[in-house]
């Protein structure tokens, strides 16, 4: 579970507090959408009609969700199965990157209704089923991506935590709680290019000791450049994690 939010202080920061103002519609959307999602039959992940049992998706959607495309073993980069060159000249600190599906169509939809339409219940049967299409390594600790703070309040829960914790019990791994955590705020990655993208999340991150001498499963719901998960891979490394593979529910290029 995320720590609790600190109070702020009478004359403390007054963004912080206009952040937690921000974020109260959003966490009332966010539960809204929940209980709809408890109150409704399952729906499809992607379109809200009925899925296929067992699976996040309808059956049409469920066809049209892409595998991503093979590629460097070491950071997914589409292309020859065999280590890309960025990786020979600078390897990522995590020691692979396996995404369950291709970013796009039925998937980017299933993205968009767990980030931004506040289903969060559908993390529970995505999470699932990315335990089913990624090799988990056996006895490896399962940690989240964290979300930071003003981002989880305006959104009402931590969707990257949400498929830890389902993936983990799909694949009876352990759950670190509290394993990694954001030490500072960072901008959206979305628009920027791969350097600035490295250099918005560089030294954001740390771990706590409990991962030391530990194989770990850095989860995400996205990868695009990887630099996110290289910045907390970093962090789990330095805090004496003996492996890191990320595993997300998509790529995108």
């Amino acid at each position: 579970m995320p720590p609790p939010a600190r109070p702020v202080p009478a004359g403390g920061s007054a963004a912080a507090a206009g952040a937690g103002r921000r974020g109260a519609p959003g966490a009332l959307a966010a539960l809204g959408a929940a209980l709809l999602d408890l109150l409704l039959p399952p729906r499809c992940a992607a379109c809200g009609d009925p899925p296929e049992p067992g699976t996040p998706f309808c059956p049409t959607c469920g066809e049209a969700v892409d595998r991503p495309d093979p590629g460097c073993p070491r950071c997914g980069r589409p292309g020859p199965e065999s280590l890309c060159g960025p990786c020979h000249l600078a390897p990522p600190s995590f020691d692979a990157l396996r995404a369950a599906a291709g970013f796009g169509g039925p998937m980017a939809d299933a993205v968009h209704a767990l980030k931004y339409a506040g289903r969060a219940a559908v993390a529970e049967s995505l999470g699932r089923w990315m335990a089913s299409r990624v090799e988990i390594p056996a006895g490896a600790a399962v940690v989240p991506v964290p979300l930071g703070r003003r981002r989880r309040i305006a959104r009402g829960y931590d969707q990257a935590s949400l498929l830890a914790d389902a993936l983990a019990r799909a694949a009876g791994s352990p759950r670190l709680r509290a394993a990694l955590r954001r030490v500072r705020e960072t901008q959206p990655q979305v628009g920027r290019d791969r350097a600035a993208r490295a250099a918005n999340v560089r030294g954001a991150f740390a771990a706590s000791p409990a991962v030391a001498g530990r194989d770990v499963v850095l989860v995400d719901d996205v990868v695009t450049t990887g630099a996110t998960a290289d910045a907390c891979a970093r962090a789990l490394r330095e805090a004496g994690a003996r492996s890191v593979t990320v595993v997300a529910l998509a790529r995108a290029e």
